[in-house]
């Protein structure tokens, strides 16, 4: 689009007179981001749309076109791989094809569910059929797996939705907390950018309720191993009912993996399709074996099939389907190591995982490893869904986790537990150490033996990893509950740099909740103190203050009964946090005041150096002027011994704030100077742009007008990257 919007801006620009450097004034933007834009280089957001189109009286031409700009990258495609030979069973996606046109021509929503058996090919239809017809959604398709029907809990729809926004580009800070004003906010989206929600493997009607769209010209499309019949009933869900392939469609899909090899063998294939019950998954697996055993014959495996014993499937709602036996001769077909790589899976308590996690579970190295999961791969045994991550369907993992139970010692699988959970804590731990070194930590120590954690060479590679692994962390720290190990709360509580940055309210308070369980059953009262105070600053920061101040009281009752000083000084300075955040100053000041004391006792400077720059803002909201200075010296020369530039910065903006409270706009100016030199220094992208506006105001306030304009444009630039809603008001103010 930029290529269209920038010529047809530069088309009306000169029509109506304007050099580029007036234009780019009167919309307080640059004129090199205008000049970007006009050349194509640079997309426009729909605010800037608006106002060229105020200013050019050009009528909504640009508004139209820039409507889908409003979000940054805000149609994703989040449809996962579809699988090779697959099948089309053309009588249900003439349905689907006959639903969605009917809600189109009646400019209604759609909500489809479909249900079946496992491994009848329910998400792969859904797959199939959203990607064809993917274009007609121009919002975009999203994709999730709801996790029904897995070791794993049940997606919270709290959490899909918040995954959901993220992926539509509404930035961290604009996403709210509740579900309602969560399914409220996708809605409003959905209703001027109609898009196709793929809600995989739900567990029943409760859970998928709040994810409908519902919106005119959006479709949500449900799969689900449950007649979701509640859904059809309260949401006006229309119902397909997926059955087994026919016995042609089963040849079709073994012909197209194995070739006309089963040609030969008539009536063997067809007994073959039957033992595999005409499901795609099972007739994939034994496909796959024949196409690699190039001598074996179909008659072989239809032997081996009729030998394995007949357990009735894990699946109440249809227990003559069963596909044991498939999984069975794909295992038995397994070299030993193989197969032990097979069975050691079972236990891994997510959907995905990574070589580096699955080596340290096994207690391999990561090449060993990655070798082993990539012949799995050649079986169908497991999925590769991208560099070193892989994936297994439900059955497989539950049918893993059977073997293991049968063949590995209590021993053998405690051990590979507590390999995984160590591997995740000292993983963790070198991540968040890395986002912030400055930020003192009291380190693991040396891994145990068979477990060798990734290394982080930059806080950008640090970041990723933790964003890959976040649905992942929540699995491993209930694994380690059950196996109370102290990786349980070490866990969460070692997220700390990561959660800070990211503020994922869910992953956030889920694993220290959790964590906080374990530690009291452990009745390790340190560990409680800590977790409890870091799921306080959760809720604080949420904006859950009732809860917030009720975590981190815990917190500071644990740690005086218990006589850990340093603790206290923390869990105080939290609720110095709390108070100041209700702008009750005269609180937070006795806090900070008892905090401070404490790190000086306990020789913890980075607390230190945190107390005093709090003390400077509340000292100065207090109207103790006369103290203000004397705690800002003393936190400058402390962050500036440990060599923290963010630190810095954050220290000399709290002190111009300081100065704007005992009219010192000057002065304010120049800490706010320093402070920005600092943050850019340090790369802090949030800083710079807060610091800039903070800047613009406090220039306004002094009457310079033209360099506050000057340093809010500024702003208005840094915030386009960050925060829409911040760039927008800003624009607003400086245009009224």
């Amino acid at each position: 689009m930029g290529t269209e919007f920038g010529e047809l801006l530069r088309a009306r620009r000169s029509a109506a007179g304007y050099s580029l450097r007036e234009f780019a004034q009167a919309l307080a933007y640059s004129p090199g981001w205008i000049s970007r834009i006009e050349n194509g280089k640079a997309e426009p957001t729909f605010d800037m749309a608006r106002r060229c189109d105020e200013l050019l009286g050009t009528d909504g031409e640009l508004a139209a076109l820039a409507k889908n700009a409003k979000h940054p990258n805000t149609r994703p495609l989040q449809l996962p791989p579809a699988p090779t030979g697959y099948v089309v069973q053309q009588p249900v996606i003439d349905a689907l094809n006959e639903m969605f046109e009917a809600a189109a021509k009646t400019r209604t929503g759609l909500t489809v569910a479909i249900d079946g058996p496992a491994g009848v090919g329910k998400s792969t239809l859904a797959v199939h059929w959203s990607r064809g017809m993917a274009e007609r959604f121009p919002g975009g398709v999203l994709f999730t797996n709801l996790q029904g029907y897995s070791d794993a809990d049940p997606e919270r729809p709290d959490h899909v939705l918040e995954r959901f926004l993220t992926a539509l580009g509404v930035p961290a800070e604009s996403i709210p907390t509740g579900l309602d004003e969560r399914a409220a906010a996708l809605r409003t989206i959905a209703d001027d950018r109609p898009m196709l929600l793929v809600l995989d493997n739900a567990s029943d009607s409760t859970q998928v309720r709040p994810l409908l769209l519902g919106t005119p010209g959006s479709i949500t499309l449900v799969t689900s191993r449950r007649r979701l019949t509640g859904l059809a009933t309260t949401s006006g869900a229309q119902r397909i009912s997926l059955s087994p392939l026919s016995p042609a469609e089963s040849e079709t899909l073994l012909r197209a993996i194995v070739g006309p090899r089963i040609d030969e063998e008539p009536d063997a294939t067809t007994v073959l399709a039957r033992q595999c019950a005409h499901l795609p998954l099972a007739l994939r697996i034994v496909a796959e074996r024949l196409a690699t055993h190039t001598h074996r014959r179909v008659a072989d495996v239809v032997g081996e099939l009729g030998e394995a014993a007949l357990d009735a499937l894990a699946d109440a709602e249809d227990p003559r389907l069963d596909i044991r036996p498939i999984l069975e001769s794909s295992y038995r077909a397994l070299p030993s190591d193989q197969a032990q790589v097979f069975r050691l899976l079972g236990l891994y308590p997510a959907a995905q995982v990574s070589a580096p996690a699955a080596a340290a579970l096994l207690g391999f190295s990561t090449v060993r490893a990655r070798r082993l999961l990539d012949a799995l791969v050649s079986v169908h045994l497991v999925e590769e869904i991208g560099p070193v991550r892989y994936q297994r369907h439900d059955l497989l993992r539950d049918y893993a986790a059977e073997r293991c139970a049968e063949t590995d010692s209590e021993g053998e699988r405690a051990d590979a537990v507590r390999r995984l959970a160590a591997w995740y804590a000292h993983t963790i731990d070198r991540a968040c150490w890395r986002m912030a070194p400055h930020r003192p930590i009291d380190r693991l120590g040396p891994p145990p033996a068979g477990v060798t954690p990734t290394e982080f060479a930059t806080a950008a590679g640090a970041e990723t990893w933790c964003d890959a692994e976040a649905e992942t962390f929540l699995p491993i720290v209930r694994l380690a509950a059950r196996h109370q190990l102290p990786d349980a709360w070490e866990i969460p509580a070692r997220l700390w740099n990561w959660l800070l940055l990211r503020k994922p309210w869910g992953v956030w308070i889920d694993t220290h909740q959790a964590g906080l369980d374990a530690a009291t059953v452990a009745d390790d009262t340190a560990s409680r103190g800590w977790v409890a105070m870091n799921l306080g600053e959760a809720y604080r920061q949420s904006g859950d203050t009732e809860r917030a101040h009720e975590h981190i009281q815990l917190s500071l009752d644990l740690r005086r009964d218990l006589g850990d000083r340093h603790g206290q000084a923390w869990s105080s300075t939290c609720l110095g946090f709390t108070a100041r955040d209700e702008d009750d100053h005269s609180s937070a000041r006795p806090h900070f005041e008892q905090a401070l004391a404490l790190f000086k006792e306990t020789g913890d400077k980075h607390g230190q150096a945190v107390t005093l720059a709090c003390l400077t803002e509340v000292y100065a909201q207090l109207g103790e002027f006369h103290q203000v200075q004397e705690v800002f010296d003393a936190s400058l020369a402390l962050t500036r011994e440990m060599g923290d530039l963010y630190a810095e910065g954050e220290l000399w903006a709290r002190r111009a704030a300081a100065h704007l409270q005992d009219e010192g706009r000057a002065e304010a100016v120049a800490c706010l100077d320093r402070a920005l030199e600092c943050r850019r220094a340090a790369a802090d992208a949030w800083g710079i742009a807060e610091g800039l506006e903070q800047r613009g105001d406090a220039l306004a306030e002094l009457g310079r007008t033209s360099e506050a304009r000057q340093s809010w444009g500024e702003a208005c630039e840094a915030f386009d990257g960050l925060s829409e809603l911040r760039a927008t008001r800003l624009r607003d103010r400086l245009t009224s």
